[in-house]
């Protein structure tokens, strides 16, 4: 096929194609999950007591905090006005792509110029099913977001309890994702991040049942989650990779199963699509020049990727120095810990050579949330070491004659409490930062806000010239891209002409960057067309408005 076909007629395929590989995948994980039922159930019906308890009020509480305490905001513009738009063209037109000129008649969506977005689209995909069930509204992808987060808890903990067989450690992973500041904030986004976190560690936790029961049908559940886990963001795929170095380092016999090999067709079905996709997207530009991959970033990320954990000031410290002390001296297995590593690193490391790879670069920060699981896992371990260590020594104290709290020397709680206490004070000076906007993309953000206003005050049927099409269709506002303005006046005529004169033109956020090309566009329309002001706002130094265009 790459033989034959042009990148840009790979995409063209991919439109169709994405949606319905999607479909037939989800489709049979739902299989997998029915097929597994008793497991699943096994597993919670074994927490149906006070421990369970505590499980479901730290969940509850880590939802609460995430869905009413953290601002409900985006937070990376407009990429995830993107990602709703292409769940939006996925759910009513079965296309993957995002639209650069749509129309609503009487609530039915037209897209009529489509796009392939670089990204994959395995999240968009995920709302779409949203929007399927609950209509369009991008409450339901920050709902998604709330709800994968709560997901994540979950398998830390099992992921950890499947690995040590304590209560107590796994409680604790659970408790250190919870905590993460950024993992709260990005989770009330409706970016990619949370559900790329999510079914990687949904893909992990299925994949080391498989190996600690051998059983047909955690093989085919590991299967069919894989191809999914991997379509989330670009660096996705590199699960695949934990996958197979986790399959060779614990059951290298597994390589010549039959089983394996059969499944493992079926995830190369399932990852055809990608793979093409990875393929066509090479040597894309991604919104800047030059290398995107270099040793030449390599020293300026590790030092801001590698203090984030250390610096106390975005995450929590305590965490680090608890995943340090499970990875060296937890009594567990020094594989599965060297897996977990693995985990880590593959997903930390991958950033170190990309160009906007920096933790401090803008909200770049959010790549740092693929690496909070397996963190979490070691923390978790960690915490369980000290616990122990802290319960023998006291032991050792009382035998030697030393005088201790019987409260201390006889139970395990007031230490496993006091630990646990520690990590939520140490949590405590991050709760500024989980409340707060931020000032990062503020331009971007009025201008989501204004637009909102804005459109208010238009009729429902008309359309709007704008760089962001995106944004507005998600609201059922049809909206062109703001070069047709200038590169298909014959099709502005005819807009006009139909709308019976309500087209609009958005001026907005990137008519006020500093770049040349998008002020000189924004120029050109108010050149070449009459425009009467509909509504108007101002931020700092960043003009925004609503327009009503008319020929000259």
């Amino acid at each position: 096929m790459v033989d034959y076909l042009s990148k840009e007629e790979i995409r063209g395929l991919l439109v169709k194609w994405v949606p319905w590989n999607l479909r037939v995948n989800f489709l049979l994980i739902l299989v997998g999950i029915v097929i597994c039922y008793h497991d699943i159930i096994g597993a919670f019906m074994g927490l149906m007591d006070r421990r369970g308890m505590l499980l479901a009020g730290l969940i509850i509480l880590s939802f609460l905090i995430t869905s009413f305490i953290v601002p409900r905001t985006h937070r990376i513009f407009y990429d995830e006005d993107i990602y709703g738009n292409i769940a939006q063209t996925m759910a009513l037109s079965d296309q993957a792509g995002y639209c650069n000129y749509g129309t609503f008649e009487y609530d039915e969506y037209k897209p009529h110029w489509i796009t392939y977005n670089k990204q994959p689209s395995g999240w968009p995909f995920l709302i779409s099913l949203a929007f399927q069930l609950f209509g369009t509204n991008e409450i339901n992808a920050f709902f998604l977001n709330n709800m994968l987060f709560c997901g994540s808890i979950i398998l830390a903990f099992f992921i950890t309890w499947h690995l040590t067989g304590a209560y107590f450690a796994s409680f604790v992973s659970a408790l250190a994702f919870a905590v993460i500041p950024h993992n709260l904030l990005w989770s009330n986004t409706a970016a990619v991040e949370p559900s790329a976190c999510f079914f990687a560690g949904v893909a992990a936790l299925s994949l080391i049942i498989f190996i600690k029961t051998g059983k047909d049908r955690h093989l085919f559940l590991t299967a069919v989650l894989i191809p999914l886990a991997c379509q989330m963001r670009t660096e996705s795929l590199l699960m695949f990779l934990w996958v197979m170095i986790a399959i060779l380092t614990l059951s290298p016999r597994m390589t010549i199963s039959k089983g394996v090999w059969t499944w493992g067709l079926l995830i190369a079905i399932f990852l055809l699509p990608h793979l093409l996709h990875v393929y066509s997207m090479g040597g894309e530009s991604w919104g800047a020049e030059g290398d995107k991959f270099s040793l030449a970033f390599f020293w300026n990320n590790l030092h801001a990727n590698g203090t984030y954990y250390l610096n106390n000031k975005h995450f929590p410290m305590l965490l680090t120095l608890l995943g340090t002390v499970g990875f060296l001296f937890s009594r567990h297995s020094m594989r599965w810990k060297g897996l977990i590593l693995v985990w880590f690193l593959l997903f930390w490391g991958v950033f170190l050579f990309f160009y906007a790879g920096s933790y401090k670069y803008g909200a770049d920060v959010r790549f740092a949330l693929t690496s909070f699981m397996p963190l979490s896992i070691l923390a978790g371990m960690g915490a369980g070491f000290m616990r122990d260590w802290i319960q023998d020594a006291l032991s050792r104290t009382k035998d030697a004659g030393a005088k201790i709290p019987s409260t201390i020397s006889s139970f395990r709680f007031p230490v496993s409490g006091l630990l646990i206490l520690l990590i939520l004070f140490s949590f405590v000076p991050f709760l500024p930062l989980i409340r707060q906007e931020g000032q990062e993309a503020w331009g971007s953000r009025y201008d989501h806000k204004h637009a909102q206003e804005f459109i208010k005050k238009i009729p429902r049927r008309s359309i709007i010239l704008t760089h962001i099409p995106t944004m507005f269709l998600l609201w059922k506002q049809g909206a062109i891209q703001t070069h047709a303005g200038i590169d298909r006046p014959d099709l502005i005529k005819s807009l006009l002409k139909k709308y019976d004169g309500h087209v609009y033109f958005h001026y907005n956020y990137w008519c006020n960057t500093k770049t040349e090309r998008n002020r000189r566009l924004c120029q050109a329309i108010k050149e070449r067309y009459m425009l009467k002001e509909i509504a108007s706002a101002v931020e700092q130094d960043h003009e925004y408005g609503l327009y009503q265009m008319s020929l000259k």
